[in-house]
């Protein structure tokens, strides 16, 4: 290890103390029952030279990666949604985070660890009035995660359910949320504006709340997949320390991130109201997180929010198009066998891929991709496919499946209204003012009121 890596490991090291200590006071100051939203704001180290939130946030989907089975798309949704539980107050409206299964041992609870893990204070609550409303008095906001939420909402999501908890979860996602408490005989508002995080077995959660939620549908891991336990000690360990990087790093960048979330453009026709209020915190953090991650948000947008009618329903050919284009885009292999391509085909468990017999999926290659070409990767020789064709192939399959979309502009008069430019030389364009007189001037307003009062006397 050079001096220089050892200088930013040392870095790095002090910047984790540096949030332990943190957290650990904040939680010694709960403890004594101190009021931390008056605290003073939280002293946060700087980050070491070079370690971005893209780099945070691509370790921890390759940590999330290791212990829950998901899509690509949910896990990096779920690295941005950890995220931004950092710095809520970034945003005037916050998501709910919903795991739901259908069958057991989908993976439901290992989402909920991975969550508890790397999320800002996280709060496994007692749904009680009196435990609720004392909670969001702490400084920290909490993030509540009610892992079996059929049990307050039934099964089927048709339990009225605690009216406190009633108002978090339906009304919290909003900045001016709050629960009222008495203390002393004196009425006083908490703000519950938070994040919450729901995990719940097919429709347990009511359709009222679901619909403030971004939903993590899990699957039973699939054949040959080998994971981690999420409740191991050395993983937990680990985890621990990829949420202090996480907040490390939000509440540095947090009046960027607010800035972002306030100047959201148009990224998507369906990034609108409801959707834009929970979505839009995730695509603010990867926006200033920066890399491929505004991309990233987008198809995990894409895979998690639209529903099937607002989906294009792709052919064979345009699946294979797709996931060989996706093959080459995050490996950058400049040219892979067709039997490489062959087994990510399989990894994306299609249910068409799973029905097709070899030479059935080599018909399909063939009539998406074309002939294929012999070549020379490493020590083998087979028939293969160049990244550069398929690549294209796909942005051209791309722009046909996706609607247009219709940008706010860069820049227009009110984004420079209050800017003042130095003037360098007077053109011929700095001529007198216009002259030109306002719709109603002010003697013009004198007149008027002259002539009206005039009126008045005449009549009297």
């Amino acid at each position: 290890m050079g001096l220089a890596d050892m200088a930013v490991r040392g870095a790095i090291h002090s910047a984790e103390r540096a949030a332990r200590n943190n957290g650990n006071s904040a939680r010694m100051n709960a403890m004594a029952g101190a009021p931390q939203r008056q605290a003073a704001p939280e002293r946060v180290a700087p980050l070491p030279p070079g370690i971005t939130g893209a780099m945070i946030l691509n370790d921890s989907v390759k940590f999330s990666k290791t212990i829950v089975y998901m899509t690509d798309e949910m896990h990096d949704a779920a690295a941005l949604a950890a995220m931004v539980t950092h710095t809520p107050d970034s945003f005037t409206t916050l998501p709910r985070y919903a795991v739901i299964s259908f069958e057991p041992l989908s993976g439901k609870s290992t989402l909920v660890n991975y969550f508890t893990l790397v999320v800002n204070n996280p709060w496994d609550p007692d749904p009680t009035s009196f435990a609720l409303r004392a909670k969001f008095t702490e400084r920290e906001r909490p993030t509540p995660i009610f892992e079996e939420i059929h049990e307050y909402y039934g099964p089927g999501g048709n339990k009225t359910g605690n009216k406190d908890l009633n108002k978090i979860l339906k009304q919290g996602y909003q900045k001016n949320a709050s629960l009222s408490r008495s203390v002393n005989g004196v009425a006083e508002d908490v703000s519950c504006f938070c994040v919450a995080i729901l995990a719940g077995i097919r429709n347990a959660v009511p359709n009222e709340i679901y619909t403030r939620c971004i939903p993590w549908k899990m699957q039973r891991v699939g054949p040959g997949v080998k994971l981690r336990d999420s409740l191991d000690d050395d993983v937990q360990a680990i985890g621990v320390i990829h949420g202090q990087r996480m907040h490390q790093w939000a509440k540095i960048n947090a009046a960027d991130i607010k800035q972002a979330f306030r100047n959201l453009r148009a990224v998507h026709p369906k990034l609108y109201s409801r959707l834009k209020q929970i979505w839009g915190p995730l695509f603010a953090v990867a926006q200033i997180a920066g890399e491929d991650w505004p991309e990233r948000c987008l198809r995990a947008f894409k895979a998690m929010a639209l529903d099937t009618s607002d989906m294009p329903v792709l052919s064979g050919d345009q699946m294979v198009i797709r996931d060989a284009a996706a093959y080459f885009a995050e490996t950058g292999e400049p040219k892979a066998f067709a039997a490489t391509l062959r087994q990510h085909l399989d990894d994306q468990h299609e249910p068409l891929y799973d029905k097709l017999s070899d030479r059935g999926m080599a018909l399909l290659m063939t009539d998406a991709l074309g002939p294929s070409q012999s070549m020379t990767i490493g020590n083998g020789r087979a028939k293969g496919y160049h990244a550069g064709p398929v690549l294209a192939a796909w942005e051209r399959l791309e722009a046909q499946l996706e609607p247009t979309v219709e940008e706010d502009p860069e820049e227009d008069e009110f984004d420079s209204f209050f800017e003042v430019t130095e003037v360098t030389e007077v053109t011929e364009d700095d001529g007198p003012a216009d002259t030109k007189p306002l719709p109603v001037s002010h003697d013009e307003l004198d007149g008027t009121a002259r002539k009206a009062n005039g009126r008045k006397r005449a009549v009297k």
